[in-house]
């Protein structure tokens, strides 16, 4: 693994514990559950995990608390592969938590107790934990943040892409304008451009929001109807293969790595967005975020569904970095 390019994740990592159930409580009310679990989450290290899966090196920056649910998220990652010499570990504040509601139909809501995870400051962001990095993943709202990994990142040459979240989403382009100005590729679900681009038409969205900020490539990923990119004022769209949910969290965590690890192997614009809406699918036949496929699997699955092309052109090109 050391001879293939890095990706550095920055962003949260937390503890999940999922609660799969048909009916939301109200209050003094109580339901019953059909399933209950839990694991290790955080969009950023969901991401982190889903590189070293689609066989890329993978390093973590993040802030989890000095306790016993710390230990274990670190320790899980590392059994993935996931390089966490860079992990900050926080003594007055506990790891973050994440209670997910999963409905019978794979949707999810979730509650957040972020802890550990603002202990992340723009100083946690430098060169030693970048060097060695061929591309750097931003999986939060905090701008601060993804302004310090901008400037290094372009500092040494590094491409850089970002995933605000409804956080992010939420300041406004007026907010976020300078600090996502050239950002190479920008991350959003169809909810979040739609409030950034005052639309409710998805395309119009994408395209007020890239007429006010520079960045490379806009991607919008649209649950069960696929993904669209917006690049050099062209729209490209791909649609999402159909697949039984059970549930969704993580999903879009995944869709990014697989797109990242793409865009790394310089595959056709189509052919990421298929690669990467092939990896989220799989992964949302699956319960709990940490469980995006492995590059064998995504393989398989594209191979089975008439992608025998781009099957055998990403195992090639893994060959060749």
């Amino acid at each position: 693994m050391n001879n293939k390019p890095i990706v550095l994740s920055i962003g949260h990592l937390n503890l999940d514990i999922y609660v799969k159930t048909d009916a939301i409580p109200r209050p003094d009310e109580s339901v019953d559950a059909y399933e209950t679990y839990m694991g290790g989450g955080g969009s950023a290290a969901n991401f982190s995990v889903a590189v070293a899966r689609l066989r890329l090196g993978s390093r973590f920056l993040g802030s989890v608390g000095n306790d016993q649910f710390g230990d274990m998220l670190i320790k899980e990652l590392e059994t993935e592969g996931v390089d966490t010499r860079f992990i900050k570990r926080i003594s007055h504040e506990r790891t973050g938590t994440v209670i997910v509601i999963v409905g019978l139909d794979g949707s999810k809501r979730m509650i957040r107790y972020s802890g550990a995870n603002l202990g992340l400051t723009p100083s946690d962001v430098d060169t030693g934990a970048m060097n060695g990095v061929s591309h750097i993943h931003v999986a939060l709202g905090r701008t601060e943040i993804i302004e310090a990994s901008k400037r290094i990142a372009r500092s040494m040459g590094l491409t850089i892409s970002v995933d605000g979240g409804t956080s992010l989403a939420k300041k406004g382009l007026d907010v976020i304008r300078d600090v996502m100005n050239d950002v190479d590729i920008w991350f959003m679900n169809s909810f979040e451009a739609k409030e950034l681009g005052h639309s409710e038409n998805v395309v119009r969205a994408a395209e007020n929001i890239a007429s006010k900020v520079r960045v490379r490539e806009l991607i919008v990923t649209l649950g069960p109807r696929g993904a669209l990119l917006l690049r050099d004022n062209e729209v490209k769209y791909s649609d999402a293969f159909k697949v039984p949910p059970v549930d969704t969290t993580g999903a879009g965590d995944t869709f990014a790595a697989a797109y990242v690890v793409a865009s790394i192997l310089d595959l056709d614009p189509i052919d990421k967005l298929v690669f990467a809406n092939a990896a989220a699918s799989l992964k949302v036949t699956r319960r709990g975020a940490r469980s995006s496929p492995r590059l064998n699997e995504v393989v398989e699955f594209l191979e089975s569904l008439g992608y025998a092309k781009l099957a055998n052109e990403v195992m090639n090109r893994l060959g060749s970095t």
